[in-house]
């Protein structure tokens, strides 16, 4: 899609200007004839100066507003303009009041949303569209800050937990770093002295330290080109699943991840059934409100496979996120007529997952980091002081 500038006049003749998106200026010349504008002049626009990305706390802050404001009923634009009169972020207000121009417009808010993909979750206006069209956009929006919290939670309890075993880290990569490049050679002249057969740890740490300066300058590479190949990947579909697939690997902190996407994916059913939506469709407006690539291709598997026929529970028991679970609540509580209570029962009993899978991430941690340091130096120590050991024991 590219970005067209234009101005026009309005049907009572009042000027307007502003940016759209669209695939060519003929398309965006019938959106603006869509919006019942005259005069209409377009042109390409200039591409825009990269931003940066407003703070997660911000995001957040953002998101629990919008819900408000939706829950009340109130004119989004106005009330987007004054809630950014009250906050301290000039990106946050930036966004709030070119999100409330854009409204003011006639684009929808999902659309509007999306146009500022560099600074918010470049999935957040697909979440807000499945709320829109599920008629329950409140509780979609705060579903999603449930989640964020608790993802910010996770990250919170792992950059704490981490950050004593960091530290440590770093002070022993410094000492190994003196042993083996200061140190080591000069031990090596001893043990040669001695004209005695080594320990093979002592050979090991020996042929390490001829290796130091070559492996600490491969580890600076390969440490700044993950860096690097993990904010690249959040550009494409492929590196965003990617990525989710190797944080769900994470022993705990995967486990964590997963039953927030599978709480807020059920919950959002819930919403959709009350609201009368059929199911397949419930499941595809669901998953994409989770923003997760996982629930989203499951959803809309299992969605497909529905259309065509087939159960809901048969259809589920081949996912990779989607917990089978869930097609068995639907198959039992449909003919009930309580699947909404079935669904909310299910969610509430994987958010309590989720937060006991946070509980053993705060605890394992930060003695696991340790004693992973402890081992590292530990290793060391003994590699250097065999052959003194060994040696002493001859003499005695």
């Amino acid at each position: 899609m590219k970005r067209f500038e234009y101005t026009a006049q309005c049907e009572g003749g009042a000027a307007i200007s502003g940016t759209l998106e669209a695939a060519d200026s003929d398309g965006a010349i019938r959106q603006l004839i869509q919006m019942r504008l005259n005069n209409i002049d377009v042109h390409e626009a200039k591409s825009p100066r990269k931003r940066r990305a407003i703070g997660s706390d911000d995001f957040i802050f953002f998101n629990e507003q919008l819900a408000s404001l939706a829950s009340a009923g109130l004119c989004l634009d106005a009330g987007l303009r004054q809630l950014g009169k009250d906050v301290q972020s000039p990106r946050l207000r930036r966004v709030l009041n070119e999100v409330a121009d854009d409204i003011e417009r006639g684009l929808p808010l999902d659309q509007a949303l999306e146009k500022h993909a560099e600074q918010i979750p470049s999935l957040y206006g697909r979440v807000v569209r499945a709320g829109v069209q599920s008629g329950q956009l409140p509780g979609t929006l705060l579903n999603l800050s449930h989640h964020l919290r608790l993802i910010a939670e996770t990250r919170r309890l792992v950059v704490e937990a981490l950050a004593y075993p960091v530290i440590v880290l770093g002070l022993a990569l410094g000492m190994v770093c003196v042993i083996m490049i200061v140190l080591v050679p000069q031990f090596e002249e001893i043990f040669d002295d001695f004209g005695t057969q080594l320990p093979v740890i002592t050979l090991a740490l020996l042929a390490l330290a001829r290796r130091a300066p070559e492996l600490l300058i491969g580890l600076g590479i390969a440490v700044a080109a993950l860096i690097a190949l993990w904010f690249m990947s959040r550009l494409s579909s492929y590196g965003r699943m990617g990525r989710e697939k190797l944080i769900l690997a994470i022993p705990a902190l995967g486990s964590v991840i997963r039953n927030s996407i599978r709480a807020r994916f059920l919950r959002a059913m819930a919403f959709s059934v009350r609201n009368g939506i059929p199911l397949p469709e419930a499941m595809r407006l669901s998953a994409d409100a989770t923003a997760s690539p996982a629930a989203s291709r499951d959803a809309h598997r299992i969605a497909g496979r529905v259309e065509q026929g087939e159960s809901v529970f048969t259809a589920c028991q081949q996912t990779s996120l989607i917990p089978p679970m869930f097609g068995y609540v639907v198959e039992v509580n449909t003919d009930r007529d309580n699947l909404e209570a079935g669904l909310g029962q299910l969610s509430e009993a994987y958010e309590s997952r989720a937060v006991h899978s946070q509980s053993l991430l705060r605890g394992w941690l930060a003695p696991l980091a340790v004693i992973a340091v402890g081992v590292v130096v530990g290793i060391c120590i003994l590699a250097l002081f065999m052959p003194f050991l060994a040696l002493f024991q001859s003499i005695a």
